[in-house]
């Protein structure tokens, strides 16, 4: 109920008319949303940063963001490696709620 009628702000006849899985859904929208925006936040604090520091940088040298700190989103993601079959297991065994 928090995350339907806080969060996501809706009335409480159309947070009941709701299934789980809709809900699920809209949740994982605001939240994927949210995340954009922090992270959007997160690099135009660095920008900023950059840009504050860029005239006390040694003459020739050139600050770049990452130079500053690299952010978790930004490292690459070594992944998880499956075998076809344990791939096929997965998508024909899925259930909603481990996705």
């Amino acid at each position: 109920m928090e995350m339907g009628l806080g969060r996501l702000g809706l009335a409480p006849s159309h947070f009941y008319e709701l299934t789980l899985g809709e809900l699920r859904m809209a949740s994982r929208g605001y939240l994927d949303s949210y995340e954009t925006r922090e992270r959007a936040e997160w690099e135009r604090t660095r920008w900023l940063a950059v840009r504050m520091l860029a005239p006390h940088v040694k003459k020739g040298a050139k600050l770049q963001a990452q130079d500053l700190g690299v952010f978790p989103w930004e490292k690459p993601d070594p992944g998880v490696k499956l075998s076809k079959e344990e791939l096929r297991a997965r998508i024909e065994n899925r259930d909603i709620w481990h996705v």
